[in-house]
């Protein structure tokens, strides 16, 4: 699992950088970079504070049709 904290403070770089790009596509693409890297950074607290559970990884895996 990625630290949530190292996924924001990466995001923020990026906002960071793109404020002193003058070039409008590099621009937009670091800010789209930095928004996924804020969508991991809740994706792996929501993982963290939600681990899956021993049954319902075996539903899962038992559910697989034969």
């Amino acid at each position: 699992m990625i630290d949530p904290k190292a996924l924001l403070e990466r995001a923020a770089q990026l906002a960071d950088q793109a404020k002193g790009e003058e070039d409008a596509s590099i621009r937009e693409r670091l800010l789209r970079m930095a928004e996924h890297y804020r969508d991991l950074a809740a994706h792996e607290a929501w993982a963290n504070e939600n681990p899956p559970s021993v049954a319902a990884l075996t539903s899962a895996l038992g559910s697989r049709p034969h």
